[in-house]
């Protein structure tokens, strides 16, 4: 069984496959004494990857609007 797509469209780095996500952490962190918002992917793989700014925010909302409230 082939994973489902789940495509984010993000500002830098392309599109990105989230379907392969195994943990995410948000979190805003101080960067050149500016609060950064930043996503921590870890994919299903064990490798990671960070994302910054409007790359992350492209990946929360895509995130909000795939998942449905319980």
């Amino acid at each position: 069984m082939m994973p489902q797509l789940v495509l984010c469209q993000t500002a830098t780095r392309g599109l990105i496959n989230l379907a392969y996500i195994r943990q995410i952490r948000f979190r805003n962190i101080p960067i050149h004494n500016k609060l950064q918002y930043t996503c921590l992917l870890t994919w299903s793989n064990g490798e990671q990857d960070v994302f910054v700014d409007k790359d992350a925010q492209a990946i929360a909302q895509t995130l909000r609007k795939i998942t449905k409230p319980i």
